[in-house]
């Protein structure tokens, strides 16, 4: 991966091939202590998992592309997890294969095809992440909500 700073809060990434996308982004969100943000971007994968959440069972319905796919959008949040901290990259995708037919779900994992370019920009906020137990994934607590634990919070 490579990067460069576009003013104050923002970069430009480059993702090389093979590189994991996600991985990428957490790390370098740890790195660059962003505790807010947004993602965007585009390119090809070689390989990724996009779900859709089944709202009946709260469970995540996964398919897997273990082709060449098109990334005609690639659209998320950053925030941190509110009990460790840790960078959370939560990114939808729309991704087409040779037929150019889209497909567009919750973006689990995807490895870089030819390239893909993101731009991160960060925020001068903390966003944060918190178990809600009926939530089936940490829910996004904004600031001046109430803290998580009268939301339901675990204490996770």
């Amino acid at each position: 991966m490579q990067s460069t700073r576009l003013g104050k809060d923002r970069w430009f990434l480059r993702l090389d091939p093979g590189e994991e996308l996600l991985g990428v982004l957490k790390a370098f969100c740890a790195e660059q202590r962003v505790t807010a943000g947004f993602v965007t971007g585009l390119g090809s994968t070689a390989s990724a998992v996009l779900s859709l959440l089944d709202p009946a069972s709260g469970e995540y319905l996964k398919r897997r592309f273990d082709e060449p796919m098109e990334v005609g959008n690639l659209t998320g949040t950053v925030s941190v997890g509110a009990a460790d901290g840790r960078p959370f990259v939560h990114v939808h995708a729309v991704l087409a294969p040779r037929e150019l037919i889209a497909y567009s779900g919750h973006l689990h994992e995807a490895r870089v095809g030819a390239v893909l370019e993101v731009l991160l920009e960060a925020f001068d906020a903390r966003l944060e992440r918190h178990v809600v137990p009926d939530k089936p994934f940490p829910w996004l607590i904004l600031p001046g909500e109430p803290p998580a634990a009268d939301a339901g919070d675990a204490g996770a």
